[in-house]
This record gives C-alpha cells, structure tokens and sequence, in this order.
C-alpha cells in the first residue's frame, strides 16, 4: 500500500500533471484549470440564482402612506424544496448515469453549494426577526408570539442534510453501489461546514431564545412550590398533587405547541433542554424546602414519581425515548437519588459527633449523583431556625436564589462555588448568634458543622 501511495503521490507531483491541470506558474490559458473554472462559474450562477427571491424585503404601509413595521419575509416550504431540488441537480452532475460527469467531482460542486448556503445563512440572519426574552412567548396563551413562529419557519438544514443521499443512493434502491455510496460519504464530509453554519443560526436565533423563554416559565411554576403547599397543616390525601396542579399542563402546552411543529432533531434539542432543566431547577427547590416533616416527605415523594412521568412523556413527544439519556444521564440520576435523600435517617441518632454523621453521608452510593448544592440545602431542613436558609441570607426568593445555580440553558457548573460561599456565610453567622444566645431548643446543632466537614470533601470531588 505504501508503495502504491508514494507512487500515486509522484504521479501527481510531476511536471506533466501540473501542466494538465494549469495553473501553479503555468499558463492560465492551458490546461484543465479553465475548464474547472468556467463549470465552476456557471454551476454557481445556477445555485445563487434561486436566493435572489428568497428573501424579498417586506413593506408595508397604512392607509395613510405611511411605512409600517412588519416582520422579515422568509422563504416558504416551497421556495426551500425548489432550493433543495436545485442542489440535487447540481449534484446529479457528477452522476454518470444522469448527468453524465464523473464520481471525483463531487467534492467540487459540494464547495460550490457551501459558499452559496453560506450567503444563504448571512441572508436569513437578516431576515430571522430579533425576538426579546420576553417576546417569544406569549405570557397569556404561552403559545409562541408571532416573530417566532416566522422565525420557527428556516429549516433547510433538514433537506441540505439529506441531499447526498437523496442524490447518489436513494435513486438506485433497491441496488447499491460502492461508487454511489462513496460519492454520497464524500458529499456528506464536504457539505459539513454548511451544515455547521445552519446549525449554529438555528440555535443561537431560534431554539436558545425559545428555550430560555420556555425555562423562565417552568422556573416561575416550579417555584410555587414555596407558597406553604408542603407545610404540616396540608392533607396529603386531600390535596392535588402539586406537579399535577402547576406542571402537567405546561408540558403538554409545550409539547402541542412547540415540539410538535419543529423538525425531529430540533424538538429533540428543545424537549432535553427544558428536561434537564426543569429536573435540576426542582431538585434545587425541593431542597430549600423549610421545614420538612414526615407529612411533606410523602407528599415530595408521590411529586418526584409524577414529576419524572410527566418529563418522560414530554421528551418522547420530543424524539428521545426517555430522560435517562439526555445530558449523559446526570439529571435523571439526581433526580431518582432524591428519594434516597429524603428518608436517610442518620441524624436520629443523637450520640453521633458531627464528623461521625459526615463520614457516614459521604460514603452513601448515590451522594456521587448530587450536585454539592442539593446536599448542603437538604440538610438546612434539620437545622435550627437560628440558621438562616441560603435564599433568606442573600435576601432572595427561593425561585429567584435557585436562578443562580440552574442557567436557562440547564448548565449548573457556575453555581456550586457560590452555593458552597454563601453556606459558609449562613454558618459563620449562625455560630455567632449561637454564642450569644445559646438556648436553641429546635432542630439539630451539629448541622452547622456537618456543613464545615462535608463542604470541601464534595467540591473536591466535583472537581476530579
């Protein structure tokens, strides 16, 4: 094989197939090199033409003359299937057996369809409407408001995606062909910047404002969890289910509205970014609850069990078969450890020093699935009132405090330094007011110093 490639590299290194091709000091004049160029010009001339009337500029005027302001044109299902269409025929060129060219082409007219999808993303980044955090969706209906629905419209990347296939396989099924396939495998690695291209609008236009704007409102009914609905005075029995009552709706509202009118892999993106943040923003809530008794465990428990029902039907609504696998696993994980949490039991036993509780709590299997975050809150629940929860030190809403921790976007690295400064904080300040009034009849005072130990050990393996 060596041989062969030091021999295929000589042939292509000599002078005569440098004077073939032109070019490289040649004369511009001889050679293929002309040749190349003119099928070049043309084929791109033919791929460009179609995006002149793509994206129409979109006025509007009053009855009085006056110009009105109205949102970008973008172009119809049908404008993008003719695209798609043209970039088939361009490829089918390189076909022998339709557009009687050859199989080695089809790198080069891949390049001629990237530049022009390129000019195509700079056009639609113009016309794709500038919709504000607060104007994607609408705070009434929660339906999308009228920008995104015209910006939900750009979906070409679908059809650029599928059309090596389209071209060089598809047509010649059920037969195959090595040279088709690849000349397909080949198209597919050359059209892969445009494809990048295309991706990178659509998130960063489309799909990350949405998300964001669907987040801020799952957070907003998350934290109503904080209005008493766990306190000892509610019936268990007698009270619908809280996730029954603020969240099934929601995500059936989004999944109608939203996944069900996006592409497959669009809705995909969409449906794990609203999962994997709604999983961690209620586990952070769930742990600042204060107090929590007997009575509040089991109405939490029956919620987590509706809750991850109601986050695996959302999701396979989006294309992906279960929550187990969104975000490699790290959500679901925490959020079935927290039944593990709220009936350990450790703490019952008053003989144990404080450093006796922390050994034993670390070496729990399903700590490791824990932010450092939820275990610090958690055991907030079995301290004194003389130590203040996190939210309350930083004057905060719970909702508003558990913001700090779970970005929109569902990362949650840029918290847990935070989380960890602002317990030490509630600690130090508690020990303070311990030394002036000592008499502290409610809750365990060796949370304080379980915090202390505990703290350092987990951020250290949070970083490993």
């Amino acid at each position: 094989m060596s041989i062969r490639d030091n021999s295929t590299g000589a042939v292509f290194s000599s002078p005569e197939w440098i004077a073939l091709q032109g070019g490289k000091g040649q004369d511009v004049t001889m050679g293929l090199l002309p040749l190349q160029t003119s099928f070049l010009k043309e084929s791109k001339k033919r791929l460009f033409a179609p995006l002149e009337y793509m994206f129409p500029e979109a006025v509007s005027v009053d009855e009085d003359g006056n110009a009105q302001k109205v949102l970008p044109t973008l172009p119809s299902r049908y404008d993008l299937a003719k695209l798609d269409t043209n970039i088939r025929e361009e490829l089918s060129l390189a076909d022998p057996r339709v557009g009687g060219g050859d199989l080695s082409m089809t790198t080069m007219i891949s390049e001629a369809i990237v530049d022009m999808l390129h000019e195509f993303c700079i056009a639609a980044r113009r016309a794709i409407s500038e919709v504000e955090d607060d104007n994607v969706v609408d705070p009434r209906t929660g339906s999308a408001t009228d920008a995104m629905k015209h910006n939900l419209r750009n979906t070409l990347a679908t059809f650029v995606k599928n059309a090596p296939e389209n071209t060089f396989v598809t047509p010649y099924r059920p037969a195959q062909s090595p040279h088709h396939e690849e000349a397909s495998h080949a198209c597919s690695i050359a059209l892969l910047p445009a494809l990048q291209e295309m991706e990178n609008l659509v998130k960063n236009s489309i799909l990350n404002p949405l998300c964001y704007a669907l987040n801020t409102r799952v957070a907003a009914s998350i934290a109503k969890m904080h209005r008493g609905i766990y306190l000892s005075g509610n019936d268990a029995s007698q009270t619908t289910s809280f996730v029954q009552l603020h969240l099934n709706d929601q995500f059936d509202q989004i999944a109608s509205s939203y996944l069900a009118n996006l592409p497959p892999d669009y809705g995909s993106i969409v449906a794990s970014t609203i999962a994997t943040f709604s999983i961690y923003s209620f586990v952070s809530n769930a742990a600042l609850v204060r107090p929590l008794d007997e009575n509040a465990r089991l109405r939490l428990t029956q919620d987590l069990a509706d809750f991850e029902m109601a986050l695996e039907q959302f999701v396979f609504k989006g294309g992906t078969s279960s929550i187990s696998q969104i975000s490699d696993g790290k959500p679901y994980a925490e959020l079935r450890a927290v039944r593990q949490l709220l009936y350990w039991n450790k703490l019952d036993d008053k003989t144990l020093s404080p450093a006796e509780v922390a050994k034993s709590l670390l070496r729990e299997v399903w700590v490791k699935d824990f932010r450092p975050s939820t275990l610090f809150h958690f055991l907030f629940t079995f301290a004194p009132n003389l130590l203040s929860s996190p939210h309350h030190f930083k004057r905060m809403e719970a909702g508003e405090y558990v913001g700090t921790l779970v970005k929109l976007d569902g990362s949650i690295e840029d918290g847990e330094a935070s989380a960890w400064m602002t317990c030490m904080a509630c600690c130090d300040a508690y020990q303070q007011r311990e030394s002036v009034d000592g008499r502290i009849e409610d809750g365990d005072r060796r949370i304080s110093a379980i915090l202390m130990i505990i703290g350092p050990e987990l951020l250290r393996r949070r970083r490993q």
